[in-house]
Order: structure tokens, then C-alpha cells, then sequence
């Protein structure tokens, strides 16, 4: 008897879970179940029309979402972006929307471990069609945020390691071979552009030992020129490093310094690439050493006064002299901050 109530009761139970799915719930998982036996082009019709389906019994009821709705709609969703991916689509706008509506449930507890590790597979699929397309930025946010999702992030965090590895080691050789070619033809601008890749290389990878050691050997070399990555990079590679590296709007150069007893006289060049004039002041020019301390340049009158966009000039100053080697001069004013490195 107490068995009979069980399966009575458990009835009853499951009939209010079903009674308690949507129209539009229903007619997904209607949907969903024909797919299961059909191909072709009927299979794809009752996906998407899961997909639609689910997707409309969410919005309708966001916060009565049960878990297996969660986890159909991730399903659909899912398919329903590899089909665009596939189809060489990945750029169409309904990629982005399809992920803004998976990122609502991905993280949850109730979605099952496999969902998660599909999503995060599907983003190094879109992470791959970045690198094909020298997207190289976008392909490492896509990775980092797979990582995140994932249920076993391990190996794309090996693929992750891989990719990086590999950009970095490309743009090192890049700055080696502008390295030897302007220390061969004595060409300035070989010289400003292998600094560029070097910087790049240690964008991909902070530890490239070989990338890190050239670049110094750069800095010193260029320390009498204006880095002017914009006049030597052509094409313009990924845009958006390009922004990172190429950060500075006032140039600087300092292509003499003397040291006389407790002080340094300098000679700073300075090219105003910013939307706004400038107001030159000694007091915003500081020489910071290896150790991280501050000399700020006494004050002095400079000529000019005022700086226009697209316009330089040279300077005398006289600092302090650092009781370490100087790093770098740093220029301050306002929004405006730029950096010349010594070593």
C-alpha cells in the first residue's frame, strides 16, 4: 500500500512540474524532441525552433527558470551558434547576443559540468577565427574567459600557454632581425621599429628572457630618439595592441646628459602629438632611478612657453643628480603622462 502511495504522490508531483511548464517551454521541448529524430534541414528547423522557443519561455519568466529549462536553452544555444560558426559566420552580430544569453546561466550551479565545458570549447572555436584573422587581443580575451567558464580549464590553459608562446617568439624575431638590420645600415627608424616588436614579444610574454634583453639594449640606443612607433609600423598589425604599445602623446628624447657635481644638465626633446597645446614647465620632467627614486627637474624658465599639437621642441634642464642609474625620464601634466627609458 505504501508503494502505491509513493508512485501515486510521485505522479502527482511530476504532473505539477509539467503543468507548471510554459506554453513556450512545451512547444521547445516538442521541438526538441522531433529533432532528436530527424537530419538535414528539418533537424536544424525544430533545433532553431527549440531554440526560439525556450529562449521565449525564459524572457517571459526569467526568475522561474528551473534548471532543466536553464540547461535546455544552453543546449540550444549552443547549437544554434555553432551552426552560424560553422557556417562562416562567426562574425555575425548573433553570436554576441546568443553568448549574452548563455553568460546569464553559465555559471550557475544547476547547469551540467559537460554545458560548461562545450561553451568553453565553443569560445576557443571564436578565439581560433580571431587568430586567423590577426585578432590576436580579442583570440586571448576569448581564451581567458573560456578558462573562467570552463569545467576543466587545464587544457586551454595549455592552449593559452602555446599561443602565446609562439606570438611572442614571432614578434622577438621580428625586433632581432630590425635590430641587426639597423645596427648594419646604422638605420634609426630599423632601430625604432625593433623596439616596437620587442615590446609586443613581452606583451604576449612578460618572461621571454631573450625579448626582455634586447629591448633594454634598445631603450639605450634609442634613449636620443623619439620612440614614434606610428612612423615605422606599416601595416599596422592588431589595432588593438598597437594602442597598448603606441600609449604615449607626447614624445620625449634626451639625447644629451652631463653629469656636474651634485646635478645633471639635460637636453629633452619634446614633440607634442596630443589634440592640445601645451604649457612647458621644467617642474613636470622627473628622472626616476633603477631603485624607484624621484628627482624632479629644478625650476627654470623653458622656451617655449607653450607647445602646439604637432609641434617640438628642445629643452635644458637641471636635475638633481640620481644616486642610482636613471631608468627613465617621466614627463607629467594634467591627463598627460610619457616615458623615455634609458635602459
Amino acid at each position: 500500500m505504501k508503494a502505491v502511495w509513493k508512485i501515486v504522490v510521485s505522479l502527482s508531483v511530476l504532473a505539477m512540474v509539467m503543468s507548471c511548464s510554459s506554453p513556450s517551454e512545451k512547444k521547445g521541448d516538442a521541438a526538441y524532441r522531433a529533432s532528436q529524430k530527424l537530419e538535414g534541414n528539418q533537424k536544424r528547423l525544430q533545433l532553431k525552433t527549440a531554440y526560439m522557443m525556450y529562449d521565449k519561455a525564459i524572457k517571459d519568466n526569467p526568475d522561474k527558470a528551473s534548471p532543466k529549462l536553464k540547461n535546455r536553452f544552453i543546449e540550444m544555444a549552443l547549437t544554434r551558434a555553432n551552426m552560424i560558426r560553422e557556417e562562416g559566420a562567426a562574425h555575425m552580430e548573433a553570436i554576441p547576443l546568443i553568448r549574452e544569453d548563455i553568460e546569464k546561466f553559465i555559471g550557475g550551479t544547476d547547469i551540467q559540468p559537460d554545458l560548461k565545458q562545450q561553451y568553453a570549447i565553443f569560445l576557443t572555436q571564436l578565439a581560433d577565427s580571431a587568430v586567423s584573422k590577426e585578432r590576436y587581443d580579442d583570440a586571448l580575451d576569448l581564451i581567458d574567459s573560456a578558462i573562467i567558464k570552463a569545467n576543466d580549464p587545464s587544457p586551454i590553459k595549455e592552449k593559452r600557454k602555446e599561443l602565446t608562446a609562439k606570438l611572442a617568439q614571432e614578434n622577438y624575431e621580428m625586433a632581432d632581425m630590425d635590430y641587426n638590420n639597423g645596427k648594419l645600415n646604422e638605420d634609426e627608424e630599423d632601430m625604432i621599429r625593433a623596439e616596437f616588436w620587442a615590446l609586443t614579444a613581452l606583451y604576449f610574454d612578460s618572461t621571454h628572457e631573450e625579448a626582455k634583453k634586447l629591448l633594454s639594449t634598445l631603450r639605450k640606443t634609442n634613449v636620443s630618439t623619439y620612440s614614434a612607433y606610428l612612423r615605422v609600423v606599416d601595416p599596422i598589425p592588431d589595432s588593438t595592441i598597437f594602442k597598448k604599445i603606441n600609449k604615449y602623446d607626447i614624445l620625449l628624447a634626451v639625447p644629451t646628459t652631463q653629469r656636474r657635481g651634485k646635478t645633471i644638465r639635460a637636453i629633452v626633446d619634446i614633440y607634442n602629438y596630443s589634440y592640445n597645446p601645451l604649457r612647458l614647465r621644467t617642474t613636470d620632467f622627473t628622472l626616476i632611478d633603477v631603485n624607484g627614486n624621484r628627482y624632479k627637474a629644478m625650476p627654470g624658465k623653458v622656451f617655449p612657453e607653450m607647445l602646439d599639437q604637432e609641434h617640438e621642441a628642445k629643452l635644458k634642464m637641471t636635475f638633481p643628480a640620481p644616486k642610482a642609474e636613471i631608468e627613465k625620464l617621466v614627463y607629467e601634466n594634467g591627463d598627460h603622462l610619457s616615458e623615455k627609458f634609458f635602459k
